[in-house]
C-alpha cells in the first residue's frame, strides 16, 4: 500500500510512499508525513513499524520532519538510527497589503506556465536553486538532487499550478501555488528568478502577492529552508511571519 496510518498507546504515525522523488533519485523512497507521541517506547515502537511497512516495499530512503521543539521524538529518531539532514521554518502572511514599495516598472507579469516553457523552467529550477532536502543531504548526489527539483517544477507545470514570470519580453522565473478559494487561502510552493535575474526576486514575490490579493486570498503558507538565508530575509522584508521550525531526518534502509 502506498499510505501507512499507525496507532500505539495514543501515539501516531503517518507515511506515504513518494514515486516522484524515486523518479530522479533512482531508488525507491518514503515520507513520514506525521509523527506523535507521549513516549519513547511508543515512538521507538511506530518507528518500527514504519520501517518495516518500508523495507517490505523495498524503500531504501526513509524521510521525515518532526517539530524542533519535539526532543522526545527527535530523540526517538537518533535512537533509531535516523540521521539529521536540514532544518525548514513554517512562514505565513495574514493580509497582502502594505508590501514594499517597488517602481512599477520592475514589476515582472505573471501568465499560466505552458508546456513550452517546460525546458526553460526545468533549467531555471535545475541550476538556479541551492537548498532543500534532497540538496541540503550529503548523502544525495546532487546532480540527482538538481534533478528532482527540475522535475517539481515541470510537475507543477503540468498540474496547472505554475506561472511563468516576464519582463520586458524575457522568461525571469516562476511562481507555483495551491489555492483554496473557498477558504481565502493559498499555498505557496516554489518561487524564484533565474540567476541572472536575481533583483527581480523582491519584484517577482510583490507580483504573486498583489496577485493573490486580487483574487481576495487572505492568507498564504509556505516552508523554507533555514540555510536559505536570502530567501528568509526575503520574506522578512515582505512582512511574512515565521512560525515553526521543523528538523528533517533520514535513514537509508
Amino acid at each position: 500500500m502506498a499510505e501507512l496510518s499507525l496507532q500505539h498507546e495514543g501515539a501516531t504515525l503517518q507515511a506515504r510512499l513518494t514515486p516522484w522523488d524515486e523518479r530522479a533519485l533512482g531508488f525507491a523512497t518514503a515520507e513520514i508525513t506525521g509523527f506523535e507521541a507521549h513516549s519513547a517506547d511508543s515512538a521507538s515502537h511506530l518507528l518500527a513499524e514504519a520501517e518495516r511497512w518500508a523495507r517490505g516495499l523495498g524503500v531504501r530512503y526513509l524521510f521525515g520532519r518532526v517539530d524542533g521543539n519535539a526532543h522526545l521524538l527527535r530523540g526517538a529518531l537518533l535512537a533509531g538510527g535516523f540521521q539529521f539532514v536540514e532544518t525548514s521554518l513554517t512562514v505565513s502572511r495574514s493580509g497582502m497589503g502594505n508590501l514594499p514599495p517597488v517602481p512599477r516598472g520592475m514589476l515582472p507579469t505573471l501568465r499560466p506556465a505552458v508546456a513550452s516553457d517546460i525546458a526553460l523552467l526545468r533549467g531555471i529550477a535545475h541550476d538556479d536553486f541551492g537548498h532543500g532536502r534532497f540538496l541540503e543531504d550529503p548523502a544525495i548526489d546532487p546532480a540527482h538532487a538538481r534533478k528532482r527539483t527540475a522535475n517539481w517544477i515541470e510537475d507543477l507545470v503540468n498540474g496547472g499550478l505554475a506561472y511563468t514570470a516576464e519582463s520586458r519580453g524575457r522568461v525571469i522565473g516562476f511562481h507555483a501555488e495551491r489555492v483554496y478559494a473557498d477558504a481565502h487561502r493559498a499555498e505557496l510552493l516554489l518561487t524564484g528568478a533565474a540567476a541572472p535575474y536575481a533583483m527581480l526576486g523582491m519584484p517577482l514575490w510583490v507580483t504573486a502577492l498583489e496577485s493573490l490579493a486580487a483574487r481576495d486570498i487572505q492568507h498564504c503558507t509556505t516552508l523554507v529552508s533555514a540555510a536559505n538565508t536570502g530567501i528568509i530575509n526575503l520574506y522578512a522584508r515582505l512582512g511574512f511571519q515565521f512560525n515553526t521550525s521543523l528538523t528533517g531526518f533520514r535513514k537509508f534502509l
